[in-house]
């Protein structure tokens, strides 16, 4: 098994995704340039081991899923179930 930059980047992406946030956002959250995010996206640039542990702090995932896609499947199923709970735990509390 080796590293591949552009798959992750394509994790990163989603995991993205599913918290609601652009680029800009979450360059902002990670305290980096978009334009960062935008290459690390695009699989052309790598992070630091700084910024690779704030992504899984962040999104809540392992780092070992971030580098390698390990259980890929079942952490973004997961994170796609949390995030369609949020949505309808907000709108069962606009309702109220």
């Amino acid at each position: 098994m080796y590293f591949n930059q552009v798959e992750f980047g394509k994790r990163i992406r989603e995991l993205r995704k599913l918290k609601g946030l652009t680029q800009e956002a979450l360059a902002i959250e990670m305290n980096v340039s978009y334009d960062h995010i935008k290459k690390i996206e695009m699989g052309i640039r790598a992070c630091s081991l700084d910024l690779l542990v704030e992504f899984g702090s962040f999104f809540d995932v392992s780092i070992d899923f971030l580098l390698t896609g390990k259980d890929y499947e079942d952490v973004l199923v997961k994170k796609r179930l949390e995030a369609v709970l949020n949505e309808l735990t907000n709108i069962v509390q606009g309702m109220a």
